[in-house]
């Protein structure tokens, strides 16, 4: 892709985080869904370069704390919890610690929001 931008299945992703929330990939993955509002955990997965079985276990401890919510759909959709009683705070925090890293601004301006039109070249 000539502009720069990854696509994810070029396996380009490597999103950095500190380990504020204990571990890198506990970081990254709250910092991501705060970048993308909702998600899925496929998608996660490709952006984190994790297995989809590691960003399972890591959303049913966020859930279980409290931090993300799910729902089930056709897919399992991710958000911040909006009943988390820092909910405000946690989202603004999470998207100040991805303005420090342009891979985040990157993620979001580079995703297809919609599908691809059947037979439409890439």
């Amino acid at each position: 892709m000539s502009s720069g931008i990854p696509f994810y299945e070029d396996d380009a992703w490597e999103l950095p985080a500190p380990p504020l929330f204990g571990t890198r990939m506990r970081t990254a993955l709250l910092m991501l869904v705060a970048v993308l509002e909702e998600t899925y955990p496929a998608e996660i997965s490709r952006y984190l370069g994790s297995t989809i079985s590691a960003v399972q276990r890591t959303l049913d401890k966020l859930e279980d704390e409290g931090l993300v919510a799910t729902r089930q759909l056709a897919v399992r959709k991710v958000t911040l919890n909006p009943n988390f009683p820092a909910f405000r705070e946690l989202r603004t925090l999470l998207l100040r610690l991805s303005e420090g890293y342009s891979q985040y601004q990157t993620v979001k301006e580079s995703r297809r929001t919609r599908p691809r039109r059947r037979g439409k070249p890439l």
